[in-house]
């Protein structure tokens, strides 16, 4: 029998990082070094990276977030961990479960996987509730620019020409357009009744992001009538946050997105992700519209296995999850929803 060594080694460089999780097969962007040190800055997360070296190959890591929830530690890895072999994420954890051991009750992660045979074989268990949606929409921009057009549905590309029509322009910048989108996001808010970040989140993660993070801003005679903030990070771009108001009779999105899209196609994108739809869309789905908006680029719906629990410290690793999954059954009840999880990114 050959036992194979692994080093599990803490990152702090970010070129060293970024290089290994962009040549993963699992890489995302929540994994990315950038995306770190925002949740750092902005949310006050504590930020662990680790990968577990063979011969000096990094072959598995994660992205640890952590801080205190109700006065528990919670470690979450977003979209992570990311690997090229089991058995060094099962070292990775193996080493995680020892340093962690009773000071917190476990790892919540969301690798981007579609088959969860090997999370539930290395002990995760499904979470109660989703961190990220666990579908998104993939477009290819891998093609011409036409071609990419051509993809769309009859509706969107007539929306998009008629935009063009209509006189709309489409800006594209960095962190000084970041206010002109908040505004008009702000507003959608306060109309809808709901509560926005304010403009510092924004503005921060275009300044973590620099150039591979764009905003776009639909203009009508003078009026800012739609805006959409993209990140890029390997061959993928990322749709993360969008905004209208103003005359949406003039149907500036579709021509935005297919800008958002040719400009992550000039910087090396392949795929272009709309990041987040509902696994099952209904028309009684609250996140139904958003639906139909993004299914309209003519993409490719994946859905990955969803949000796992790893229990760290024993036996009070599981009972953190019954104790989730009674709280979120009894807030459900509480507002009309039966004794049941009411989860829209599940």
């Amino acid at each position: 029998m050959v036992i194979t060594a692994y080093r599990i080694v803490p990152v702090v460089e970010a070129e060293q990082w970024n290089g290994a999780v962009r040549a993963a097969p699992r890489a995302d962007m929540l994994q990315s070094w950038e995306w770190g040190e925002f949740r750092r800055e902005y949310g006050g997360w504590g930020v662990a990276r680790l990968m577990a070296l063979r011969d000096d190959e990094p072959l598995a890591g994660a992205q640890i977030l952590s801080r205190r929830v109700s006065g528990v530690p919670f470690l979450y890895a977003p979209r992570g961990p990311w690997w090229r072999d089991d058995d060094a994420l099962r070292a990775l954890l193996g080493w995680l479960r020892r340093k962690q051991a009773f000071r917190a009750p476990f790892l919540r992660a969301d690798p981007l996987v579609t088959d969860d045979k090997t999370l539930r074989a290395l002990g995760f268990r499904p979470s109660p509730q989703q961190v990220q949606p666990r579908a998104t929409i993939l477009v290819d921009l891998a093609r011409s620019d036409d071609a990419i057009m051509e993809s769309f549905d009859r509706q969107v590309r007539y929306n998009a020409r008629h935009a063009l029509k209509k006189g709309v322009e489409v800006a594209e910048g960095g962190i000084e357009l970041v206010r002109d989108f908040w505004q008009l996001l702000n507003a959608t808010a306060e109309r809808k009744g709901f509560a926005e970040r304010g403009v510092d989140y924004y503005e921060q993660f275009l300044r973590h992001f620099g150039s591979s993070a764009r905003v776009f801003l639909a203009r009508h005679e003078g009026e800012t009538v739609y805006g959409a903030v993209l990140a890029l990070f390997g061959q993928r771009a990322y749709y993360l946050y969008g905004a209208s108001g103003g005359d949406r009779s003039v149907k500036p999105s579709e021509l935005t997105q297919y800008r958002a899209m040719l400009w992550a196609k000039s910087r090396g994108a392949t795929l272009y992700d709309m990041w987040g739809v509902p696994t099952h869309p209904t028309e009684e789905h609250p996140l139904y519209g958003t639906y139909r908006f993004k299914a309209g680029f003519g993409g490719v719906t994946e859905t990955r296995a969803g949000a796992f629990d790893l229990p760290i410290t024993p036996l009070v690793g599981r009972a953190s999850t019954l104790v989730e999954t009674l709280a979120l059954k009894s807030r459900s009840l509480a507002r009309g929803q039966g004794f049941r999880i009411v989860d829209h990114l599940a």
